[in-house]
């Protein structure tokens, strides 16, 4: 991909008002297209020391419930005090050796950052808010070169862009796409997991993850809602009042709904087996970002595509982009050339059949 449509791509996911999370995850999987690396990670602390949680741009699903103890024995308040010296010093660290001189023999490395490949760094620090920092690290394994200085500077380019997404609100109500994937949980109505089919385990993953949490909260949020759901199931069932057993839970990866229903209806008792239908949807935003990064557009004629597909009026995109009418009407005709459509019903399904390809 050309460098101009990489880094369109990124300002476009930090500036489409996604979803925080959403958008930051989406800009950890995508910066490889502008500086190529791989297990890319943000580490967001809220007090400007110790780090509270993690999203990272890969799957981590494997070491989910070891890597938070590992981060957080690693980062020490001494280690702390040296991370911010630094990043004083420099506008990027690429030698984790300038905050530990012994890095490379610490479990954090061992455990963690062989297992991803993660030896060549480049780690930059920055200021979210008033009171959230951030610290970004992108990474390449040892047989590819170490990060330079055109590395940092692409990396230096699109902080800002960084910081706008995450002033974004982590909303849950944002527009679906119409496809989706589907799985089935079989559960107790203790709340505990039987039974996972191959696509719900999956699915269960990129509900729970990306996202770690680093601090005392243990219990995992979304397998305690799941228990919840199991309880309010069998108290309707006894008559009791409570919920509807289902939920939404949305996170970096999109929009998760969860509904339990009695898997025998014939045999509907306390102690009985409950199926758990879990159903994931994106952004639809996001998922014609996608599609047209792959696509033959300019990022200008990109950007009057997403609005047309969001159902925005010639009007409004023409104010939304200080541009004239004919100039307007001048990209959507290049617009719907490349994409061999005719008229504005047909841009919607050939993105989303783009996205599939």
């Amino acid at each position: 991909m050309k460098q101009s449509h990489a880094l369109a791509y990124l300002r476009q996911i930090c500036c489409s008002g996604l979803s925080r999370d959403i958008a930051l995850t989406e800009f950890l999987r995508a910066v490889p297209m502008l500086i190529p690396s791989n297990s890319n990670t943000l580490t967001i602390s809220e007090d400007g020391t110790c780090p509270c949680y993690h999203l990272a741009g890969f799957d981590l699903s494997d070491m989910a419930d070891a890597i938070p103890d590992i981060v957080a024995d690693y980062h020490k308040p001494d280690l702390q005090q040296r991370a911010i010296a630094g990043f004083s010093q420099y506008p990027t660290i690429n030698d984790p050796r300038v905050i530990d001189s012994a890095f490379y023999q610490t479990d954090i490395y061992n455990l963690i950052f062989r297992r991803y490949d993660m030896h060549h760094l480049m780690c930059a620090r920055v200021q979210l808010n008033a009171t959230s920092t951030g610290v970004i690290g992108l990474y390449r394994p040892s047989n590819q070169k170490p990060f330079d200085g055109r590395d940092q500077s692409k990396l230096l380019h699109v902080l800002p862009y960084l910081t706008h997404a995450y002033r974004a609100a982590n909303d849950v109500d944002f527009e679906l796409s119409p496809d989706g994937n589907s799985g089935m949980l079989v559960m107790n109505t203790l709340g505990d997991i039987l039974f996972q089919s191959p696509d719900a385990k999956r699915l269960l993953q990129k509900a729970r993850y990306p996202r770690l949490l680093i601090d005392s909260r243990k219990q995992d949020r979304l397998l305690a809602k799941l228990a919840e759901l199991c309880r309010n199931l069998q108290n309707i069932y006894l008559g009791r009042d409570a919920p509807p057993p289902s939920f939404i839970h949305a996170g970096p990866n999109g929009r998760f709904a969860f509904r339990g229903y009695w898997l025998d209806k014939s045999n509907e008792h306390t102690d009985g087996l409950i199926g758990v239908i879990v159903e994931h949807r994106q952004p639809l935003t996001l998922k014609i970002l996608r599609a047209m990064r792959e696509s033959p557009l300019s990022p200008t004629q990109r950007e009057v595509t997403l609005l047309l597909a969001q159902g925005l009026t010639l009007e409004q995109i023409r104010e939304r982009l200080h541009i004239k009418q004919t100039t307007l009407k001048d990209h959507i005709g290049k617009i719907y050339l490349k994409l061999d459509i005719h008229q504005r019903d047909e841009l919607l399904p050939k993105l989303l059949t783009l996205g599939h390809a």
